[in-house]
């Protein structure tokens, strides 16, 4: 789900900083909270709250949308490790459309350039 793109398209208005925790409220989205549980525990990794997010999430969401948020939180997990480790920058046109999310939530203090900075 593309939560900016679509917002926009749909005239939807997403609070995306709650994802980071730079903003407190709702995000504004079906089922938030089973969803921003299952993507703290998948990458968080830990075990006992991959099992329990399991269970609540197939009750709650069915096993075909917990099986796909899990991809999706893995997925975007992956990637952004990828991009960090190997120092992949942000190409114009995204850099550009991406400027309010990213002050919004914050996400540009999670980049490792920006770790680095801070010690």
């Amino acid at each position: 789900m593309l939560l900016r793109r679509s917002g926009e398209n749909q005239s939807e208005d997403y609070n995306l900083g709650v994802i980071t925790e730079a903003d407190e409220g709702r995000v504004g989205i079906d089922r938030e909270d089973i969803l921003l549980e299952i993507a703290g525990a998948v990458v968080n990794g830990d075990p006992q709250s991959l099992e329990q997010v399991r269970k609540t999430g197939a009750e709650f969401l069915g096993e075909q949308a917990l099986a796909d948020a899990i991809a999706v939180a893995a997925g975007f997990n992956g990637i952004t490790k990828v991009a960090n480790a190997t120092g992949l920058p942000l190409d114009a046109e995204t850099e550009t459309t991406t400027v309010l999310m990213r002050e919004q939530t914050r996400i540009d203090q999670f980049a490792d350039s920006y770790k680095a900075n801070q010690f």
